[in-house]
């Protein structure tokens, strides 16, 4: 059952990001768009700003999970190298269990609200010239941090399953 959990979560990220690596196509396409107009025909968009950081964010916030699926985060590993397989999966668990999940927990609880308020004040970006709205926005960083969450749990799967196996490895 564990596996099918993991399996489960692993596909969900890993199809996220399949998706959302053409955001960085548009991101492109939209900043070059503003480079000319403004550069060339003398006339800067008011959108392409807003824009660039909701697309760069959607991005990078969408990417979290699959960046756990990949083991590309960034980490200090000058003693988590050195230990056995099943130490990295117990010490992952416990500061999963310790960390992780409250503080990502809390985040959740009060991520909800504040996306729901947004839609239902259909709030825009007030910086902004054109007003564009935020309330989407807004809904992909939740929908990232559980993504993120999701994605902690398919980890916290194979870990219980490597403490689960009888086979000792020594560190890599």
């Amino acid at each position: 059952m564990l596996t099918a959990i993991s399996r489960t979560i692993d596909a969900l990220n890993s199809g996220v990001a399949s998706i959302v690596k053409w955001l960085v196509l548009l991101l492109a396409f939209i900043n070059c768009y503003e480079v000319a107009m403004r550069y060339i025909f003398n006339q800067p968009t008011i959108w392409a700003f807003d824009m660039s950081y909701m697309l760069g964010g959607s991005f990078f916030a969408l990417g979290m999970g699959y960046t756990l699926l990949t083991k590309t985060h960034v980490r200090v590993d000058v003693l988590y190298v050195r230990w056995s397989k099943k130490t990295r999966a117990l010490v992952d668990i416990v500061l999963s269990l310790l960390v992780f999940f409250p503080a990502f927990g809390i985040l959740l609880y009060k991520l909800v609200p504040w996306v729901i308020r947004s839609w239902e004040r259909s709030e825009r970006a007030s910086g902004s010239f054109w007003l564009p709205p935020i309330y989407p926005f807004k809904t992909i960083i939740l929908i990232a941090v559980a993504l993120l969450i999701l994605q902690v749990i398919s980890e916290l799967c194979k870990d219980v399953q490597t403490l689960r196996t009888k086979k000792v490895e020594l560190a890599e």
